[in-house]
């Protein structure tokens, strides 16, 4: 089985400014993605949450998820009009410890921090359709954590975006896309429907299941053709939704 294209965007940087980070390649210019979103809707694609892909309703002829991570301000000021203007809406991954403050988390990695939005607009674009999923609580990457501190990171991002939008997150994404069996596990009990994870090379697209959705990664550094090529990609990851995590299924 072949798993719907989901792709992976992170932040915007304005055509006129020079890039301080030191990951360029994850950064794109509101001109690109525009350009990017024109032509997904030219190729009749229409966007759907990862709710609506995975939740065995009815689905458009050409559905694509588009993912943001870490819910950076300039989402607001840029992604939303593109994506509106487009008719399409997308899943946004937030830390929740940081919403409303900075990307301070990305010190230790030598990133500059980044704004970030805060709640009145998370709530503003979960009403407009939006889906709020979870980036973790601090964007520690689960690996480098304890059993009970990888429980409390889900749990907690859970509480916090319950009770800032009205209900609970059930998709997320994996800080950095660092992860393991363990992990997958641990997302299947504290009651996910299902996680995201990255794909960075077109190796990584060889295999993927409810907890481990390979998103494309999206390059801003790239052309429009890369671009086509990665859209085409996308459509390659092998899925298989039978995978047990040692949970009864979700309805």
């Amino acid at each position: 089985m072949r798993q719907p294209p989901i792709l992976m965007y992170h932040w915007f940087r304005r055509c006129s400014e020079l890039s301080q980070s030191r990951s360029p390649q994850f950064e794109i210019t509101p001109e690109l993605f525009e350009r990017q979103m024109t032509c997904l809707r030219r190729r009749g694609y229409e966007s759907v949450s990862l709710s609506e892909m995975f939740g065995g309703g009815a689905l458009p002829q050409k559905p694509i998820v588009i993912t943001f991570d870490d819910g950076a301000l300039d989402f607001w000021e840029f992604g939303r009009p593109i994506l509106q203007a487009c008719g399409f809406t997308a899943t946004l991954f937030v830390v929740t410890q940081y919403v409303g403050t900075e990307s301070s988390w990305e010190a230790d990695v030598g990133e500059p921090s980044r704004p970030l939005m805060d709640w009145d607009q998370l709530r503003a674009l979960a009403a407009a359709g939006y889906e709020v999923g979870s980036h973790t609580h601090t964007h520690r990457e689960l690996p480098r954590l304890t059993d009970d501190e990888v429980a409390g990171e889900l749990r907690e991002s859970q509480a916090i975006l319950e009770a800032e939008l009205g209900a609970p997150p059930t998709w997320l994404a994996y800080p950095r896309g660092r992860y393991s069996s363990s992990h997958k596990a641990a997302a299947a009990t504290a009651g996910y429907h299902g996680a995201c994870a990255i794909a960075l090379k077109y190796r990584d697209l060889g295999y993927g299941d409810r907890y481990e959705l390979k998103r494309m990664t999206i390059k801003g550094t790239e052309s429009m053709t890369r671009f086509r090529l990665r859209l085409l990609a996308a459509h390659f990851v092998r899925y298989n939704d039978s995978v047990d995590h040692g949970l009864q299924s979700i309805d």
